[in-house]
């Protein structure tokens, strides 16, 4: 089948992708949509994509407030459909293409943002992929995220949203006023929307050892926080993995809770900042067999911007294969936002309007 397909990709590291029979090409690194020069530069690869190809499909993140997505739904389409598509099941499905697979996985999904079907900010999720289809099996706790993308810059604050009063002795960099600030916005539920986001519990945890309080750049705490790690330490910190409603919610309070003991009781800051690593690892070798029980998928996909962490990333591969599972990773594609397009790709050719030739 003549497939023709254009994925718009995503909106803080955007790359579309336009798509004709067996030919895929990308377009430019563009980078973040919201400055302008950029979006302009957007504007004109799709315009140049679609004039090129004549696209079937447009694919698109579902994020009613990206810039990519109003953008395409400014179109009014005759010759093409426009298909929304999940942020984290494109990832995954980004690895699926990659390494050229069409049967269903258990896609662990670890970023900072991407809009959830609940309406609510996901980045810490287990999936099952199949295709064009995916389901929610569980995710991490969602936490406040006060001010809302403020807690980028400050991440800080997410370490109050977990710890509450607890965390003010570890945030030294903080004014008093600031935190009690936070404080009444997180009781008061003041502009603090949900996340399951893995990357803000990675800005939290860098936040409380005192290696990042306020970020200068993308990703500074999680950064830091991998430089130090102690690489021979194995042991990790306790987590409970409950279920509502047959989706599975990781609780991570303990892991901070035992973050702080450690903290207090003047141990290794590489040695707790492998210990958090190594938690991640072990809540995911935990839900791995969860799932392998009631579904018997040993194939379990790896992405998002959090697997930048080579750290980390290393030590779930090893866990995983440890515990008989196949982990895949992207291959020529960074785990971050420029592979959404590649990932829209693959589901917009897996759905019914346009199936994979």
């Amino acid at each position: 089948m003549n497939r023709a397909i254009v994925a718009l990709g995503a909106d803080m590291k955007n790359q579309i992708l336009s798509a004709k029979g067996k030919d895929i090409d990308f377009g430019p690194q563009i980078g973040d949509l919201s400055q302008a020069d950029n979006f302009e530069l957007f504007k004109k690869q799709v315009h140049r994509a679609i004039k090129k190809i004549s696209p079937r499909v447009i694919a698109y993140d579902m994020h009613p407030h990206y810039f990519s997505s109003l953008f395409a739904r400014s179109y009014q389409p005759s010759a093409f459909s426009l298909q929304p598509i999940q942020h984290h099941h494109a990832h995954i499905a980004s690895v699926l293409q990659e390494h050229r697979l069409t049967r269903p996985v258990i896609g662990v999904c670890f970023d900072g943002t991407g809009y959830g079907v609940d309406g609510n900010s996901w980045g810490g999720e287990f999936l099952l992929v199949d295709g064009a289809r995916f389901r929610r099996l569980g995710f991490l706790k969602y936490r406040k995220m006060p001010g809302g993308d403020k807690v980028v810059h400050q991440p800080w604050r997410m370490a109050v949203s977990i710890l509450g009063k607890k965390a003010f002795a570890f945030l030294k960099d903080v004014p008093g006023k600031d935190k009690e600030y936070i404080l009444r916005m997180l009781t008061k539920d003041i502009n603090s929307p949900q996340t399951s986001s893995a990357g803000r519990l990675f800005d939290a945890a860098a936040a409380i050892l005192g290696l990042c309080q306020y970020a200068s750049y993308e990703a500074q705490g999680p950064i830091e926080l991998e430089k130090i790690c102690d690489k021979n330490i194995e042991a990790f910190y306790p987590f409970v993995i409950d279920k509502n409603k047959d989706v599975y919610v990781v609780d991570t309070d303990r892991i901070f809770l035992e973050m702080c003991r450690d903290i207090k009781a003047g141990k290794n800051k590489g040695v707790i900042a492998a210990k958090f690593h190594n938690s991640m690892v072990e809540i995911v070798s935990a839900m791995a067999k969860k799932t392998l029980s009631s579904l018997k998928i040993k194939d379990i996909a790896l992405s998002g911007g959090v697997f930048q962490n080579n750290f980390l990333k290393e030590k779930m591969i090893r866990r995983l294969s440890k515990g008989g599972f196949n982990a895949l990773t992207n291959i020529d594609l960074p785990a971050n936002d420029l592979n959404i397009s590649l990932g829209q790709y693959y589901v917009s050719c897996c759905s019914g309007k346009n199936k994979r030739s």
